[in-house]
């Protein structure tokens, strides 16, 4: 159950909430669970997704905090998130006849 405003009633999460609000919440999920956990590494896949700004920033902040005791691999089109890291990598996919093959350079 998931409220994301002051005075909305709880309701079922795949129905009322946003794609930001989904990725927040997987982000606050998924910190816990590692800080709890001692895991080596950690890899968020497009936690991005439907954030920007402000927001955005804090998230890169969080993950870098993270980053501090475990590897942290994401996966994000956001310079906020990006700028946070200390590698980076590109990632493309290329077709070549009837198949599709992803690269990272």
């Amino acid at each position: 159950m998931f409220s994301a405003n002051k005075g909305q009633s709880m309701q079922p999460i795949h129905k009322v909430a946003s794609g930001g609000e989904l990725s927040r919440v997987m982000l606050a999920i998924k910190s816990l669970v590692a800080k709890t956990s001692a895991l080596p590494t950690i890899i968020f896949d497009e936690i991005d997704t439907g954030i920007s700004g402000e927001v955005a920033l804090r998230v890169g902040e969080l993950m870098e905090e993270l980053a501090e005791n475990m590897q942290v691999i994401s996966i994000t089109h956001l310079p906020q998130i990006a700028s946070q890291g200390n590698s980076h990598f590109k990632v493309y996919k290329e077709d070549k006849g009837n198949k599709t093959k992803s690269n990272m350079c």
